[in-house]
């Protein structure tokens, strides 16, 4: 029992780290995957949450400062 916790928190730690680095593509197609596991529910709602919101501060972001990214 104890061993599945702790891939479980390995599995969503690792799809955290993916949701920050990938958030518009990757983090919503992991938490989605998440999602539908009846013991990662919980999870991936956090990740797709979180990609979610982390994809709309990005894209954010860099429509305030395109300016800068002109070469």
């Amino acid at each position: 029992m104890e061993r599945a916790s702790i891939a479980k928190n390995k599995l969503f730690l690792a799809a955290v780290v993916i949701a920050l680095l990938n958030p518009i593509f990757s983090g919503l197609i992991i938490g989605l995957v998440m999602f539908t596991e009846s013991e990662l529910k919980r999870e991936g709602r956090i990740v797709t949450a979180f990609a979610i919101i982390w994809g709309i501060l990005a894209l954010a972001l860099l429509a305030k400062f395109r300016y800068l990214l002109a070469i």
